[in-house]
């Protein structure tokens, strides 16, 4: 390692020392803030398994709507809350850049919000990973989030902060959008949660978009307990208002501390294997090619395991498309059986998922090998295994 200006080369520096120091060499601070920082995942929104670029999605009332991986949103309103997954080569702001946004719209609105009507774009950070904010103790660490945004609607938001799971915690605070359509980017000091329950799906982070009277709250910049989640002030703007607004979010980032670093800029790669442990999406370009393998123990159920380039969260949901099982001993005759349904997920302690494939005719010989293959071949044939918070 190289020397340190004023401290010898026995001594382990302190964040004081290293903080006043000069260095012989650029590479010690290099090394000093190595590590992963952001406990956002794809927060350059360059992944998104779901959809297309400038495909719209609405999102289901009532329901939490995953568009872009990680990205979820959620509207209650009498309006109708749309997402959409945006190429944003305009972002270059400071010494970050941007590629990709996640922006939304209402596809039709609702100007007048009543009791329990609301609608925000969140992140729920795992338990797992937020557990060294120490939240619920008295030396809970203060974070910094800091994001871009971009609204034709200028004004007042709000950020919501909420234990998942247990929503009885709840941290809101407001920013302002200063100028229409021009990117921004936001710094929001947060301090820990010195008390509550941390102990269910994790950390949400909401960007509020509308609010009605009854989730909103005088208290700002601070935690607070309320059995009703809250995700605004007074002065929130109603961005369902209009179909006109857009709003657009990237370069999101939390990470501890009281001031906000650079976004942090991670592979490709690294970024879609973070994903897959909340979201899987199979298909190839090639039909009849084997996503998984097993064997047939009864006339229409099959025993599978599908390979996945990681442990997932939890036991996923699955959803199919054009799935059907191939093999077993079907003397001679190229027959298959078309996938109708899975059923028996359990937990799988590995990088696979084993379940039961059930199909609705029996031409294969039980006891046999089968393999379970796409019939098409594009994404129209696929496997979705789903372990979202």
């Amino acid at each position: 390692m190289p020397n340190l200006v004023g401290i010898g080369n026995s001594q382990v520096p302190t964040n004081g020392m290293l903080g006043g120091l000069a260095y012989e060499d650029s590479s010690v601070l290099d090394q000093v803030r190595s590590g992963r920082k952001n406990m956002i995942i794809n927060g350059d929104m360059k992944i998104c398994q779901r959809f297309g670029l400038n495909q719209a999605n609405n999102i289901s009332n009532g329901i939490h709507t995953y568009h872009l991986d990680r990205f979820k949103a959620y509207d209650s309103t009498d309006g109708i809350l749309q997402g959409e997954w945006k190429s944003n080569n305009d972002v270059d702001a400071g010494y970050s850049s941007f590629q990709y946004a996640v922006r939304y719209k209402p596809a039709t609105t609702d100007t007048v919000l009543a009791n329990n009507q609301f609608a925000f774009i969140s992140q729920v950070i795992e338990l797992e990973n937020m557990k060294q904010l120490a939240y619920g103790y008295s030396y809970a660490k203060t974070c910094t989030l800091s994001f871009y945004v971009k609204s034709n609607l200028t004004g007042t938001y709000c950020i919501a902060l909420i234990n998942d799971g247990t929503n009885d915690r709840h941290f809101v605070t407001e920013y302002t959008i200063d100028n229409s359509n021009t990117w921004e980017k936001k710094e929001i000091t947060i301090p820990g949660d010195t008390t509550g329950t941390w102990n269910s799906n994790g950390l949400r982070i909401a960007w509020t978009l509308a609010a009605s009277g009854n989730r909103q709250t005088a208290t700002v910049g601070s935690w607070q307990s309320s059995g009703t989640a809250l995700y605004s002030t007074h002065k929130q703007k109603n961005f369902m208002s209009s179909t006109s607004n857009t709003f657009h979010l990237t370069g999101v980032q939390f990470e501890i501390g009281e001031n906000a670093t650079d976004f942090e800029h991670i592979s490709y790669g690294d970024s879609l294997m973070r994903c897959y442990r909340y979201y899987v999406k199979l298909y190839t370009n090639t039909s009849d090619f084997p996503f998984g393998y097993g064997y047939k123990y009864s006339g229409t159920a099959h025993a599978m395991s599908v390979p996945l380039p990681t442990r997932m969260r939890t036991t996923p949901s699955a959803q199919i498309s054009n799935i059907r099982i191939r093999g077993g001993n079907t003397n001679g005759a190229n027959n298959h059986e078309n996938v109708s349904s899975f059923g028996g997920m359990t937990f799988s302690f590995g990088n696979f998922q084993s379940f039961t494939a059930n199909t609705n005719s029996n031409v294969h010989a039980e006891g046999t090998s089968t393999m379970l293959t796409n019939a098409v071949s594009n994404s129209s044939s696929y496997i979705n295994f789903d372990a979202e918070i």
